[in-house]
Protein backbone atom coordinates (compact mmCIF):
# COMPACT_ATOMS: atom_id res chain seq x y z
CA UNK A 1 0.00 0.00 0.00
CA UNK A 2 1.19 3.31 -1.12
CA UNK A 3 2.52 5.51 1.83
CA UNK A 4 0.23 8.13 1.07
CA UNK A 5 -2.91 6.39 1.43
CA UNK A 6 -2.08 4.75 4.19
CA UNK A 7 -1.70 7.67 5.91
CA UNK A 8 -4.57 9.42 4.66
CA UNK A 9 -6.66 5.44 5.98
CA UNK A 10 -5.18 6.33 8.77
CA UNK A 11 -6.18 9.72 9.51
CA UNK A 12 -9.82 9.51 8.48
CA UNK A 13 -10.02 6.16 10.83
CA UNK A 14 -8.90 8.41 14.01
CA UNK A 15 -11.56 10.93 12.58
CA UNK A 16 -14.37 8.41 12.45
CA UNK A 17 -13.06 7.01 16.15
CA UNK A 18 -12.83 11.06 17.65
CA UNK A 19 -17.01 11.25 16.12
CA UNK A 20 -17.97 8.56 17.11
CA UNK A 21 -16.76 8.86 20.75
CA UNK A 22 -17.77 11.96 20.74
CA UNK A 23 -21.35 11.07 19.80
CA UNK A 24 -21.22 8.05 22.57
CA UNK A 25 -20.17 10.26 24.99
CA UNK A 26 -22.78 13.26 24.28
CA UNK A 27 -25.83 10.31 23.99
CA UNK A 28 -24.66 7.88 27.18
CA UNK A 29 -23.75 10.97 29.05
CA UNK A 30 -26.62 13.14 27.75
CA UNK A 31 -23.54 15.85 27.33
CA UNK A 32 -23.20 18.45 24.48
CA UNK A 33 -21.38 17.25 21.85
CA UNK A 34 -17.64 18.54 21.52
CA UNK A 35 -17.74 18.83 17.90
CA UNK A 36 -20.45 21.47 17.58
CA UNK A 37 -22.04 24.39 16.69
CA UNK A 38 -23.89 26.56 18.97
CA UNK A 39 -27.49 27.99 18.20
CA UNK A 40 -28.91 30.93 20.82
CA UNK A 41 -32.06 30.94 20.53
CA UNK A 42 -34.02 34.13 22.00
CA UNK A 43 -37.45 33.25 24.02
CA UNK A 44 -39.51 30.49 24.47
CA UNK A 45 -38.23 27.27 26.50
CA UNK A 46 -35.07 26.38 24.68
CA UNK A 47 -31.94 28.67 25.28
CA UNK A 48 -30.01 27.35 22.80
CA UNK A 49 -29.05 24.04 20.81
CA UNK A 50 -25.23 22.65 20.75
CA UNK A 51 -25.73 21.11 17.09
CA UNK A 52 -23.72 17.92 16.54
CA UNK A 53 -22.93 15.88 13.76
CA UNK A 54 -25.26 13.20 14.72
CA UNK A 55 -26.43 14.21 17.73
CA UNK A 56 -28.62 17.56 19.19
CA UNK A 57 -28.24 19.22 22.78
CA UNK A 58 -30.93 20.97 23.94
CA UNK A 59 -30.19 23.38 27.10
CA UNK A 60 -33.45 24.53 28.38
CA UNK A 61 -34.46 27.98 30.26
CA UNK A 62 -35.41 25.50 33.29
CA UNK A 63 -31.97 24.15 33.11
CA UNK A 64 -32.56 20.77 31.86
CA UNK A 65 -30.71 19.38 29.27
CA UNK A 66 -31.13 16.55 26.39
CA UNK A 67 -29.00 14.79 24.17
CA UNK A 68 -31.14 13.25 21.35
CA UNK A 69 -30.00 12.39 17.77
CA UNK A 70 -30.67 14.35 14.94
CA UNK A 71 -34.25 12.95 13.59
CA UNK A 72 -35.96 13.27 17.02
CA UNK A 73 -38.05 16.43 17.98
CA UNK A 74 -37.79 17.99 21.49
CA UNK A 75 -40.18 20.48 23.30
CA UNK A 76 -38.22 21.53 26.63
CA UNK A 77 -41.04 21.42 29.00
CA UNK A 78 -43.16 24.42 30.24
CA UNK A 79 -41.87 26.56 33.36
CA UNK A 80 -44.47 26.52 36.03
CA UNK A 81 -44.54 30.37 36.29
CA UNK A 82 -45.19 30.60 32.66
CA UNK A 83 -48.18 28.49 33.04
CA UNK A 84 -52.02 30.23 33.05
CA UNK A 85 -53.92 28.97 35.97
CA UNK A 86 -57.39 29.49 34.14
CA UNK A 87 -57.52 25.33 33.75
CA UNK A 88 -55.17 25.07 31.43
CA UNK A 89 -52.54 22.50 32.93
CA UNK A 90 -48.87 22.57 31.38
CA UNK A 91 -48.88 19.17 30.18
CA UNK A 92 -51.59 20.00 27.80
CA UNK A 93 -49.73 22.96 26.61
CA UNK A 94 -46.45 21.18 26.21
CA UNK A 95 -48.28 18.59 24.35
CA UNK A 96 -50.39 21.00 21.78
CA UNK A 97 -47.10 22.58 21.25
CA UNK A 98 -45.28 19.78 20.35
CA UNK A 99 -48.06 18.59 18.12
CA UNK A 100 -48.60 21.86 16.00
CA UNK A 101 -44.36 22.27 15.42
CA UNK A 102 -44.81 18.89 14.43
CA UNK A 103 -46.92 19.63 11.27
CA UNK A 104 -44.44 22.79 10.64
CA UNK A 105 -41.02 21.25 10.80
CA UNK A 106 -38.63 19.80 8.31
CA UNK A 107 -35.42 18.12 9.86
CA UNK A 108 -34.12 21.59 8.22
CA UNK A 109 -35.75 23.93 10.41
CA UNK A 110 -36.09 25.24 13.67
CA UNK A 111 -38.75 27.19 15.29
CA UNK A 112 -38.56 30.96 16.31
CA UNK A 113 -40.54 32.99 18.32
CA UNK A 114 -43.26 34.89 16.95
CA UNK A 115 -43.85 38.20 19.53
CA UNK A 116 -46.82 38.48 20.90
CA UNK A 117 -46.23 42.42 20.09
CA UNK A 118 -45.46 41.50 16.83
CA UNK A 119 -49.67 40.49 16.41
CA UNK A 120 -51.18 42.82 18.98
CA UNK A 121 -50.31 46.07 20.21
CA UNK A 122 -52.98 46.89 22.52
CA UNK A 123 -55.32 44.95 25.25
CA UNK A 124 -52.06 42.43 26.02
CA UNK A 125 -52.95 42.36 29.51
CA UNK A 126 -56.41 40.55 28.51
CA UNK A 127 -54.33 37.44 27.23
CA UNK A 128 -53.54 34.89 29.53
CA UNK A 129 -51.78 32.60 27.64
CA UNK A 130 -49.98 33.13 24.10
CA UNK A 131 -47.49 31.25 21.83
CA UNK A 132 -46.43 31.81 17.86
CA UNK A 133 -43.80 30.28 16.22
CA UNK A 134 -42.22 29.61 12.89
CA UNK A 135 -40.52 27.50 10.88
CA UNK A 136 -36.86 29.17 10.27
CA UNK A 137 -36.59 27.64 7.06
CA UNK A 138 -40.29 27.79 6.23
CA UNK A 139 -41.30 31.13 7.46
CA UNK A 140 -45.01 30.40 5.82
CA UNK A 141 -45.58 27.61 8.15
CA UNK A 142 -46.15 29.09 11.47
CA UNK A 143 -49.01 28.60 14.54
CA UNK A 144 -50.26 30.95 17.34
CA UNK A 145 -52.47 29.79 20.39
CA UNK A 146 -54.19 31.99 21.94
CA UNK A 147 -56.16 31.90 25.61
CA UNK A 148 -57.91 35.36 26.94
CA UNK A 149 -57.99 36.02 30.66
CA UNK A 150 -61.05 34.04 32.03
CA UNK A 151 -61.62 32.39 29.12
CA UNK A 152 -63.57 35.04 28.27
CA UNK A 153 -63.33 35.56 24.39
CA UNK A 154 -63.63 39.27 23.52
CA UNK A 155 -64.00 40.01 19.73
CA UNK A 156 -62.09 43.26 19.66
CA UNK A 157 -58.51 41.14 21.44
CA UNK A 158 -59.53 38.44 19.29
CA UNK A 159 -59.91 39.87 16.28
CA UNK A 160 -56.10 41.04 15.68
CA UNK A 161 -54.92 37.49 15.49
CA UNK A 162 -57.62 36.25 12.45
CA UNK A 163 -56.26 39.82 10.97
CA UNK A 164 -52.50 39.32 11.03
CA UNK A 165 -53.27 35.09 9.47
CA UNK A 166 -56.27 36.34 6.76
CA UNK A 167 -53.84 39.43 5.60
CA UNK A 168 -50.68 36.75 5.04
CA UNK A 169 -52.72 33.70 4.12
CA UNK A 170 -55.68 33.55 1.57
CA UNK A 171 -56.60 30.22 3.71
CA UNK A 172 -55.71 29.12 7.24
CA UNK A 173 -56.61 26.43 9.39
CA UNK A 174 -58.32 27.50 13.11
CA UNK A 175 -59.69 25.52 15.73
CA UNK A 176 -61.47 27.19 19.27
CA UNK A 177 -63.09 25.50 21.92
CA UNK A 178 -64.00 27.16 24.81
CA UNK A 179 -61.99 24.63 26.81
CA UNK A 180 -59.01 25.29 24.63
CA UNK A 181 -57.07 27.79 23.44
CA UNK A 182 -57.76 29.09 20.46
CA UNK A 183 -54.96 28.12 17.68
CA UNK A 184 -54.25 29.45 14.28
CA UNK A 185 -52.14 27.51 11.66
CA UNK A 186 -51.02 27.29 8.37
CA UNK A 187 -48.57 25.11 6.57
CA UNK A 188 -48.22 24.05 2.95
CA UNK A 189 -50.28 21.24 2.78
CA UNK A 190 -53.26 22.71 5.21
CA UNK A 191 -53.37 19.19 6.28
CA UNK A 192 -53.50 19.86 10.41
CA UNK A 193 -55.92 17.06 12.01
CA UNK A 194 -57.51 18.85 14.96
CA UNK A 195 -59.36 16.03 16.33
CA UNK A 196 -55.94 13.69 16.13
CA UNK A 197 -53.94 16.95 18.28
CA UNK A 198 -56.48 17.17 20.81
CA UNK A 199 -57.41 13.32 21.45
CA UNK A 200 -53.06 12.99 22.36
CA UNK A 201 -53.39 15.69 24.33
CA UNK A 202 -56.24 16.46 26.09
CA UNK A 203 -57.53 13.61 29.45
CA UNK A 204 -59.74 11.93 27.99
CA UNK A 205 -63.33 11.20 29.43
CA UNK A 206 -63.03 7.83 28.38
CA UNK A 207 -62.36 6.32 31.10
CA UNK A 208 -64.82 7.98 33.35
CA UNK A 209 -67.80 5.78 34.15
CA UNK A 210 -70.48 7.00 31.23
CA UNK A 211 -74.15 5.98 30.96
CA UNK A 212 -75.18 3.64 27.89
CA UNK A 213 -77.88 3.78 25.62
CA UNK A 214 -80.34 1.02 27.13
CA UNK A 215 -79.46 -2.39 25.25
CA UNK A 216 -83.26 -2.50 24.23
CA UNK A 217 -83.06 0.97 22.12
CA UNK A 218 -79.81 -0.42 20.81
CA UNK A 219 -80.91 -3.79 19.52
CA UNK A 220 -84.16 -2.02 18.15
CA UNK A 221 -81.78 0.64 16.00
CA UNK A 222 -79.50 -2.12 15.07
CA UNK A 223 -82.35 -3.06 12.29
CA UNK A 224 -82.18 0.22 10.48
CA UNK A 225 -82.11 0.19 6.62
CA UNK A 226 -82.56 3.46 5.88
CA UNK A 227 -81.87 7.16 7.41
CA UNK A 228 -83.72 9.83 6.45
CA UNK A 229 -81.95 13.23 7.90
CA UNK A 230 -84.08 16.25 8.50
CA UNK A 231 -83.49 19.63 10.10
CA UNK A 232 -86.80 21.41 11.07
CA UNK A 233 -89.33 20.43 8.62
CA UNK A 234 -86.51 20.12 5.91
CA UNK A 235 -85.64 16.83 4.30
CA UNK A 236 -81.67 16.96 3.57
CA UNK A 237 -81.04 13.62 2.27
CA UNK A 238 -81.54 9.60 2.27
CA UNK A 239 -78.70 6.61 3.67
CA UNK A 240 -79.18 3.27 1.95
CA UNK A 241 -75.75 2.67 1.81
CA UNK A 242 -75.31 -0.74 5.13
CA UNK A 243 -71.28 0.45 5.20
CA UNK A 244 -72.26 4.27 6.57
CA UNK A 245 -75.30 3.26 8.39
CA UNK A 246 -72.86 0.90 10.36
CA UNK A 247 -71.15 3.87 10.81
CA UNK A 248 -73.52 5.59 12.45
CA UNK A 249 -74.81 2.91 14.78
CA UNK A 250 -71.98 2.31 15.71
CA UNK A 251 -71.13 5.95 16.76
CA UNK A 252 -74.88 5.88 18.68
CA UNK A 253 -73.94 2.71 20.28
CA UNK A 254 -70.55 3.71 21.92
CA UNK A 255 -72.24 7.40 23.07
CA UNK A 256 -72.31 8.02 26.93
CA UNK A 257 -74.26 10.18 29.40
CA UNK A 258 -71.98 12.19 31.49
CA UNK A 259 -73.30 13.08 34.85
CA UNK A 260 -75.99 15.02 35.23
CA UNK A 261 -74.78 18.47 33.60
CA UNK A 262 -75.80 19.66 30.34
CA UNK A 263 -75.83 22.68 27.93
CA UNK A 264 -79.69 23.53 27.14
CA UNK A 265 -78.58 24.39 23.92
CA UNK A 266 -81.53 22.56 21.34
CA UNK A 267 -81.07 19.78 18.53
CA UNK A 268 -80.88 20.46 15.01
CA UNK A 269 -81.19 17.86 13.13
CA UNK A 270 -83.63 14.20 12.88
CA UNK A 271 -81.73 10.70 11.81
CA UNK A 272 -85.09 9.04 11.15
CA UNK A 273 -84.59 5.86 11.51
CA UNK A 274 -86.37 2.65 9.36
CA UNK A 275 -86.45 -1.26 8.77
CA UNK A 276 -86.91 -2.99 5.79
CA UNK A 277 -90.56 -2.83 5.66
CA UNK A 278 -89.86 1.09 5.67
CA UNK A 279 -91.29 1.59 9.04
CA UNK A 280 -89.93 4.13 11.53
CA UNK A 281 -88.20 2.62 14.54
CA UNK A 282 -87.24 5.58 15.95
CA UNK A 283 -85.60 9.21 15.69
CA UNK A 284 -82.30 10.25 16.49
CA UNK A 285 -81.71 13.85 17.67
CA UNK A 286 -78.60 15.29 16.78
CA UNK A 287 -77.07 18.27 18.14
CA UNK A 288 -75.37 21.15 15.61
CA UNK A 289 -71.55 20.03 16.81
CA UNK A 290 -72.34 16.32 15.32
CA UNK A 291 -71.41 14.75 18.90
CA UNK A 292 -73.97 14.95 20.75
CA UNK A 293 -77.52 13.08 20.15
CA UNK A 294 -80.80 11.27 22.00
CA UNK A 295 -83.39 9.43 20.91
CA UNK A 296 -86.58 10.44 20.56
CA UNK A 297 -87.59 7.18 22.54
CA UNK A 298 -85.94 7.51 25.89
CA UNK A 299 -85.79 11.93 25.42
CA UNK A 300 -87.40 12.91 28.42
CA UNK A 301 -87.72 16.43 27.33
CA UNK A 302 -85.10 17.94 29.70
CA UNK A 303 -81.27 18.81 28.71
CA UNK A 304 -79.94 15.35 29.11
CA UNK A 305 -77.96 13.86 25.95
CA UNK A 306 -75.43 11.37 24.80
CA UNK A 307 -71.66 12.22 23.75
CA UNK A 308 -70.81 10.10 20.96
CA UNK A 309 -67.07 8.55 22.38
CA UNK A 310 -65.61 7.07 19.40
CA UNK A 311 -64.71 9.64 17.82
CA UNK A 312 -67.06 9.60 15.11
CA UNK A 313 -68.25 12.86 13.86
CA UNK A 314 -72.20 12.86 12.67
CA UNK A 315 -71.64 16.59 10.77
CA UNK A 316 -68.91 14.71 8.63
CA UNK A 317 -72.00 12.04 7.35
CA UNK A 318 -74.46 15.06 6.74
CA UNK A 319 -72.15 16.54 4.60
CA UNK A 320 -71.16 13.42 2.56
CA UNK A 321 -74.57 12.85 1.98
CA UNK A 322 -76.53 16.07 1.82
CA UNK A 323 -76.25 19.50 0.46
CA UNK A 324 -75.65 20.84 4.04
CA UNK A 325 -72.62 22.99 4.69
CA UNK A 326 -71.00 23.20 7.83
CA UNK A 327 -69.91 26.92 7.78
CA UNK A 328 -69.47 30.27 9.32
CA UNK A 329 -69.15 33.96 7.57
CA UNK A 330 -66.79 36.28 9.74
CA UNK A 331 -67.10 39.61 9.66
CA UNK A 332 -64.47 41.80 11.33
CA UNK A 333 -65.42 44.79 9.32
CA UNK A 334 -65.68 48.39 11.38
CA UNK A 335 -68.43 50.95 10.39
CA UNK A 336 -70.07 49.01 7.77
CA UNK A 337 -71.77 51.11 5.16
CA UNK A 338 -75.62 49.08 4.66
CA UNK A 339 -75.66 51.96 1.93
CA UNK A 340 -72.36 50.77 -0.33
CA UNK A 341 -73.05 47.46 -2.22
CA UNK A 342 -69.93 46.23 -3.87
CA UNK A 343 -69.62 43.45 -6.61
CA UNK A 344 -67.60 40.47 -5.21
CA UNK A 345 -68.44 37.40 -7.31
CA UNK A 346 -70.40 36.81 -10.69
CA UNK A 347 -71.46 34.01 -12.86
CA UNK A 348 -73.74 32.94 -15.77
CA UNK A 349 -77.08 33.68 -13.69
CA UNK A 350 -76.53 36.46 -11.27
CA UNK A 351 -74.40 38.98 -9.68
CA UNK A 352 -73.45 38.97 -6.30
CA UNK A 353 -73.33 41.75 -3.95
CA UNK A 354 -71.53 42.58 -0.68
CA UNK A 355 -72.85 44.89 1.42
CA UNK A 356 -70.82 47.23 1.92
CA UNK A 357 -67.22 47.30 1.28
CA UNK A 358 -63.61 45.64 2.62
CA UNK A 359 -64.02 42.05 1.33
CA UNK A 360 -61.03 41.11 2.83
CA UNK A 361 -62.39 41.17 6.20
CA UNK A 362 -65.12 39.00 5.40
CA UNK A 363 -63.71 35.40 5.93
CA UNK A 364 -65.49 31.93 5.84
CA UNK A 365 -65.02 29.23 8.46
CA UNK A 366 -65.45 25.44 7.19
CA UNK A 367 -65.97 23.33 10.31
CA UNK A 368 -65.01 19.95 9.04
CA UNK A 369 -62.06 20.64 8.06
CA UNK A 370 -61.24 24.15 10.13
CA UNK A 371 -60.42 25.78 7.10
CA UNK A 372 -60.73 29.50 7.49
CA UNK A 373 -60.23 31.44 3.64
CA UNK A 374 -61.95 34.86 2.20
CA UNK A 375 -65.21 34.33 1.30
CA UNK A 376 -64.19 36.28 -2.42
CA UNK A 377 -61.22 33.44 -2.23
CA UNK A 378 -64.19 31.01 -1.65
CA UNK A 379 -66.74 31.71 -4.12
CA UNK A 380 -63.93 32.19 -6.88
CA UNK A 381 -62.20 28.44 -6.14
CA UNK A 382 -66.10 27.08 -5.76
CA UNK A 383 -65.29 25.79 -2.14
CA UNK A 384 -69.37 26.73 -1.65
CA UNK A 385 -71.88 28.39 -3.72
CA UNK A 386 -72.85 32.40 -3.69
CA UNK A 387 -76.25 30.97 -4.16
CA UNK A 388 -76.18 28.90 -0.57
CA UNK A 389 -74.55 31.87 1.21
CA UNK A 390 -76.83 34.69 -0.37
CA UNK A 391 -79.31 32.41 1.17
CA UNK A 392 -78.22 31.86 4.72
CA UNK A 393 -76.46 35.50 5.16
CA UNK A 394 -78.55 37.51 3.57
CA UNK A 395 -77.63 40.63 5.38
CA UNK A 396 -74.33 40.22 4.41
CA UNK A 397 -74.43 39.04 0.51
CA UNK A 398 -77.00 40.28 -2.16
CA UNK A 399 -78.01 38.51 -5.20
CA UNK A 400 -79.36 40.48 -8.33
Amino acid sequence: MKKGLKITLIILGVLVGIITLDTLQAKIFNNSPIIKIRKNLKGGYVKYIDKGLFVNHYYCSNKEEKTLFKNVKYACPIEDNDITDNGLDKEFLQCLESELGGYLVTEKDDLVEIPLSKIKKNDTDKIEYYKGVYASEHPDNMYVIVYPKNGTYDTNVMKDFDKYFYEKFSTYQTYSSPTSPTIYIHNSNLDVDFKNVLNKCQKSNSSNEGKSISSKTLNKLNATKKIVIKTSDNELGTINDNIKIEKILSAISSSKQYGDAFLCDNYAFNFEMYDQNNKLIDTIYAWHDGKRLIPSSINNKGCSYYSISNGFNLRQIIEEETDYVFYNILDFRDNINETTESLIYKDNKNSYYLKGKDSNEILIEFMLNNKVMTLKYALENKYISAEKVANDYKDILIKK
